[in-house]
């Protein structure tokens, strides 16, 4: 059985703790996926695992077998690494690196056997690098030294395979060609797969099952990419603001960086009318500032209601394709209401969407910002009806035009004076 148990274990560099009482079990067959800011620990879990690196405290176990109760060479014919990097002194043929695999078969100074052959021919054909065999490995490109370097590992015939950032410094090309052997080698030959990964929009394609790692050391959250991706855990564990979206396309999690917040007036309550993508930009700028935003009426599965969901906005819905219904007019005239600005984005206006700007009449008692209303006639598709409403904003209302998110972000700053 390859189950791995790593049970409490410390391990520190000159005295200071990288891994806290850490605690992990993998299970036979299983594609982990090791995630985490820099210096959370991950290349230090994989080196301790193979026992590069002695533990403090605690205990590594393959099964049964206790990991620091048996040799070198028992330890690499039941765990093989691929390191980030891997440094090439000699000019070496593609064979003789692959070769180096055997070294824990092999007598001191003896040849290769029949069984040696066979293995490395059999982690070549996995690979798919039997052509580059007479091929020198410091004229390969960097995908195939990757696959060589996997198929070192695999000539060791390893129950588990240890990857430290597979796909590093590799073009999409390359990076398709190792996941996709990550994978197969995990499916179709069953081997479990400890891979640390840098890149949060591919570990939900290569890994089933993720390992969060904080900068304490320690597991942050544990389990499928879905429940493990989250806006929450990605921003507590790397500190950085993020939005996690679903890919339309392949249904995993995708991870969008933002830019940090920019100072805007504190606790400010504002509410948006937008809708077709009118507003990600903005909405992300107003969330990160701290503002307390609403947003809507929105039909369910408009892209600004997914922003708006995503970045955790007040959400006034609408059922899709359906014109406002009484209900959502009367959240929406509630939430304007309630909202010391109000801003109409570049939206286009139907006579699904029209009661919005009938609620900014009804409700708004604070300032109402315009999003490039030199434009709004080419944005009316209600035959003038949402012109017509328009003006009489402007009759009633505290209007402020504006023509870029910049003249926002100026309007919004804490030095701006609203009446």
């Amino acid at each position: 059985m390859a189950r791995l148990k790593i049970q409490s274990v410390t391990v520190a560099y000159d005295s200071v703790p990288v891994l806290r009482d850490f605690t992990l079990e993998i299970g036979e067959g299983e594609l982990v996926g090791i995630i985490g800011p820099n210096g959370s620990g991950k290349t230090t879990l994989l080196r301790t695992i193979a026992r590069l690196l002695k533990p403090l405290k605690g205990a590594v176990f393959v099964g049964e077998l206790d990991l620091k109760s048996v040799s070198v060479r028992e330890i690499a014919r039941n765990i093989a690494v691929v390191p980030q990097e891997d440094v090439t002194l000699f000019a070496l043929t593609v064979f003789d690196v692959v070769a180096m695999g055997r070294t824990a078969y092999c007598p001191p100074w003896g040849s290769l056997g029949k069984d040696d052959i066979n293995a490395i021919e059999e982690a070549m054909a996995q690979t798919e690098t039997e052509k580059l065999a007479m091929r020198v490995i410091t004229e390969l490109s960097g995908g195939e030294r990757k696959r060589v370097m996997i198929a070192r590992a695999l000539a060791q015939r390893p129950r588990i395979l240890l990857l430290d950032e597979p796909t590093a410094n590799l073009d999409l090309k390359y990076q398709l060609e190792v996941i996709e052997l990550i994978r197969r080698l995990n499916r179709e030959h069953g081997t479990t797969v400890i891979t640390v990964l840098h890149d949060l929009n591919l570990a939900p394609l290569i890994a089933d099952k993720l390992v969060l790692m904080n900068s304490g050391g320690k597991i942050h959250a544990l389990g499928t990419p879905e429940e493990v991706i989250t806006q929450r855990n990605i921003q507590e564990a790397y500190g950085a603001p993020v939005v996690v979206s679903r890919n339309p396309l392949t249904g995993k999690p995708s991870v969008t960086l933002l830019e940090r917040r920019i100072v805007l007036k504190p606790n400010l309550r504002i509410h948006l009318i937008c809708g077709g993508g009118s507003a990600g930009e903005i909405l992300s700028l107003l969330i990160r500032s701290g503002c307390d935003v609403s947003v809507g009426a929105l039909n369910r599965g408009d892209s600004d209601w997914e922003a708006a969901r995503a970045l955790g906005a007040t959400l006034i819905e609408e059922a899709p394709f359906m014109p406002i219904s009484e209900r959502a007019y009367r959240e929406t005239c509630r939430a304007i209401s309630q909202s010391e600005v109000v801003l109409i984005t570049d939206v286009p206006f139907g006579f699904g969407n029209l009661l919005n700007l009938q609620a900014v009449i009804d409700a708004a008692s604070g300032r109402v910002f315009i999003m490039r209303p030199k434009e709004f006639s080419g944005r009316d598709f209600t035959n003038g009806e949402a012109t017509r409403l328009l003006r009489q904003i402007y009759s009633t209302k505290q209007v402020v035009e504006l023509n870029n998110i910049q003249e926002l972000i100026r309007l919004l700053s804490p030095s701006d004076n609203p009446t």
